[in-house]
C-alpha cells in the first residue's frame, strides 16, 4: 500500500490504515459490512459504526469513494483510485475503468459550462458478455 497521507488535523490510525488496506485488496467497491468482516478475519477488532465514522471522513477527504448501485439499497465503498466502474445490470458484476475517458471531456466541460472541476466518478451500466450470452 502506498504511503498514506491524511489531511491536515486527522491522523493516521490503525484502525483507518486497515479499512484502507482491506479496500485496496478488494477488486470492486463493497459494503461496509463487507469490511467489517474482512478486518473481523484479521483478528481486528472495530464496531460497524467505526467504519462508517472513518469511511465518513475518509470520503469527505477524497481518499474514498461512495458508490449507489442500481438495485441496491445500500451504499459501497472503493478507493478514490478505483472510482470508474462498468456495472453489469444484471448479474452485478463490477469492473473498474482504468484509462478514464473523463479527461478528454472535462475540457469541454469547464469551457462551456465554466466549472472548476474538482472531481468524479464514472458508473456504466450495461450487461456484460456472460450475461449477454445467456439472453
Amino acid at each position: 500500500m502506498e504511503k498514506l497521507i491524511m489531511p491536515k488535523g486527522f491522523k493516521t490510525t490503525k484502525q483507518r490504515k486497515a479499512i484502507l488496506e482491506v479496500l485496496e485488496e478488494c477488486k470492486i467497491p463493497v459494503h461496509a459490512e463487507d469490511i467489517y468482516l474482512k478486518l473481523k478475519e484479521k483478528g481486528i477488532d472495530i464496531s460497524l459504526s467505526t467504519i462508517y465514522r472513518n469511511l465518513d471522513m475518509l470520503q469527505k477527504q477524497g481518499l474514498v469513494v461512495k458508490a449507489y448501485m442500481i438495485g441496491e439499497d445500500k451504499a459501497r465503498f472503493g478507493l478514490s483510485s478505483k472510482k470508474n466502474y462498468l456495472i453489469c445490470q444484471k448479474c452485478k458484476k463490477i469492473v473498474i475503468i482504468d484509462n478514464c475517458p473523463f479527461e478528454k471531456f472535462k475540457e469541454e466541460l469547464i469551457e462551456v459550462h465554466g466549472f472548476d472541476i474538482l472531481d468524479h466518478s464514472i458508473e456504466v451500466y450495461g450487461i456484460c458478455p456472460e450475461c449477454k450470452k445467456e439472453m
